[in-house]
């Protein structure tokens, strides 16, 4: 708040519902009060760094993937991974897929990340 100017400025760095009051007083002491509430919001979806496609030898394992996320506001993210190819894994713990695919094909893998605020973004690649 600046007093010469009467402004509230500024940006807000956390999601959250904030009540304000404002009082606001006379030359002769006479006072009233608003009260307000500024809500913040996180409507922007996370990001995350590409991931290239891969070609393998069936039975070979794949060059891991660590899944490289994150959100505006700085909250964490957390990442789902479907489509991966039998012998091949996801670990929630260290964001990473490794392994070795048993069988022939082309696989399309979506990853979905999402922040606490549920936005998402899909990454793909196969």
């Amino acid at each position: 708040f600046d007093e010469a100017t009467n402004t509230i400025s500024g940006s807000p760095t956390m999601v959250g519902t904030y009540p304000v009051t404002v009082t606001t007083t006379d030359a002769e002491g006479n006072t009233t009060t608003t009260k307000f509430t500024i809500t913040v919001v996180d409507t922007t979806a996370p990001t995350v760094k590409d991931i290239d496609d891969q070609t393998k030898e069936v039975n070979t394992p794949i060059d891991n993937i660590v899944i490289d996320g994150s959100d505006n506001s700085g909250q964490p993210v957390t990442n789902s991974v479907s489509g991966l190819p039998e012998g091949v894994t996801f670990d929630e713990a260290t964001n990473t897929i490794s392994g070795s695919p048993t069988t022939v094909g082309t696989y399309p893998v979506t990853v979905t990340t999402t922040d606490g605020e549920g936005n998402t973004t899909e990454t793909k690649f196969t």
